[in-house]
């Protein structure tokens, strides 16, 4: 087996200690790029301010804007720009990611590169390309600066190993309604059930609109062209397909909820998942708590709850036992739960109840570790402390 270039770049939770974990290069931000401040803020809602200079006094900060510590761009481990320029931080990307893509066919070796985007969060950036379409919407710009730089990700591989190299271009979470027009849109996936109680269906949620993400898949002469698959499928199977398709195994005594989707993929299966679950991510119930099975076509809701709507309402937790159970065939919107007497409900509660104890017996079961991530100031990543917002600059 070839040795393997790894390059990561992103915006994420991940951090720059990637190096440590077996990519051979980073380069990028260490958390979300609305964690830190910034000399050139973007679009928010509400707007959070500027780095603090020199003398000044530190920010008067809205609740929904962060520390005035800058936001640093990693190189490797070392903090190369403090605080990074959000107008050209996507150009910076599509060139490191092209390098290295040029690099990789240059030596004849196959290549890993995971390109985390910060678009579409918030701040949307204020770019170039954002003047040159001047009248559209913030959000509308920031999509087709994201379609520009994927493009010329694209456009690189197609020069330099179109055959041989395998493009999966996915999102993590629907729009974050509380940024209003900055948040994009649920589409089809308007949770109307949710709507009616209160508060938000989308991001922080596990209605269709607050999970529920396109995903697009490139490869000439693999991955037939111009289809559509409905099979179920989660960012959790991106690792076990790259392993497959590597040709690589899995580690032993280990269970991951991810599968080899390659089939699908392919256009050789229409099916993925018989069962998934959903963990709360922030608007109702415990942080991590299993809130919402989903069983082919059904989906069953233990916890509900809305996040906080561009209004600032709130939908109220709610518990359910037995569970809503939604036929999201007939329902995607989420609308009207099945009726608890009818014969369809009936028929499937047995089954969800049975893939809910199976999820909660496999979490038991299966190895787990704990991590403290107890703030701690000295691993704030500030390249010079001296400077009002730790500011310094080498690219």
């Amino acid at each position: 087996m070839f040795p393997l270039n790894q390059f990561f770049t992103c915006q994420g939770t991940s951090g720059p200690h990637e190096v440590q974990h077996g990519f051979d290069y980073y380069f990028g931000i260490p958390y979300s790029h609305d964690m830190g401040c910034t000399d050139t803020p973007g679009y928010n809602h509400p707007p959070c301010p500027a780095c603090p200079r020199g003398d000044r006094p530190s920010r008067n900060l809205e609740r929904d804007c962060y520390s005035d510590v800058a936001l640093p761009l990693y190189e490797n481990l070392n903090i190369v720009e403090q605080p990074v320029n959000l107008s050209s931080l996507a150009q910076k990307y599509a060139e490191k990611a092209t390098q290295f893509i040029q690099h990789a066919s240059t030596s004849g070796r196959p290549f890993l590169l995971y390109v985390g985007l910060a678009h579409m969060h918030v701040p949307l950036a204020r770019t170039q390309l954002s003047a040159e379409t001047w009248g559209r919407r913030p959000y509308a710009a920031g999509l087709r600066e994201m379609d520009s730089l994927v493009g010329q990700i694209k456009d690189k591989v197609d020069r330099t190993a179109k055959n041989n190299t395998f493009l999966w271009f996915t999102g993590d979470n629907g729009p974050w309604a509380q940024k209003c027009e900055l948040a994009g849109s649920v589409g089809p996936f308007t949770g109307l059930w949710q709507t009616h109680q209160g508060g938000s269906p989308a991001k922080q949620t596990t209605w269709e609109g607050g999970h529920r993400v396109p995903a697009l898949a490139y490869w000439p002469g693999r991955v037939p062209s111009n289809v559509t698959s409905t099979a179920l499928l989660s960012v959790l199977d991106i690792f076990p397909t790259v392993v497959a398709l590597a040709g690589a195994q899995l580690p032993r005594g280990r269970h991951f909820d991810g599968l080899d989707a390659s089939e699908v993929l392919f256009g050789r299966a229409q099916s993925g998942h018989r069962v998934l679950f959903h963990p709360n991510s922030g608007a109702a119930g415990e942080d991590g708590a299993l809130q919402t099975v989903r069983l082919g076509h059904y989906k069953a809701f233990y916890i509900t709850g809305g996040a906080k709507a561009c209004d600032g309402s709130v939908g109220p937790e709610r518990h359910h036992e037995p569970p809503l159970i939604f036929n999201l065939e007939d329902d995607a919107a989420e609308a009207l739960p099945l009726e608890r007497g009818s014969a369809e409900y009936r028929r499937a509660l047995p089954k969800v109840r049975e893939a809910l104890a199976g999820v909660l017996r496999d979490i038991a079961d299966d190895n787990i570790s704990r991590a403290d991530y107890t703030q701690d100031p000295s691993v704030t990543p500030c390249c010079n402390p001296r400077r009002a917002a730790c500011r310094c600059q080498t690219v």
